[in-house]
């Protein structure tokens, strides 16, 4: 779907990319980005495996996790 737009977006931005930012600017949700990042359980009750955490390191800064995303 939108994981190859949102993971150009991050490769260019060696040093992060804020969750929102990218979100903003790929226009994608940011629901949908820490879907692709971290996994999801779909209707079903089944576990939908992230499609880019293998792809991207996170950095979580202050108690709300405000992340930002860096690529590998």
């Amino acid at each position: 779907m939108y994981e190859n737009e949102v993971l150009k977006e991050i490769q260019k931005h060696k040093r992060g990319i804020w969750l929102r930012e990218l979100a903003r600017k790929s226009k994608v949700s940011p629901a949908t980005i820490c879907n692709y990042i971290y996994g999801y359980y779909n209707n079903s009750g089944e576990f939908v495996r992230p499609t880019l955490r293998s792809h991207v390191r996170l950095k979580r800064y202050g108690s709300h996790s405000v992340t930002m995303i860096f690529p590998r």
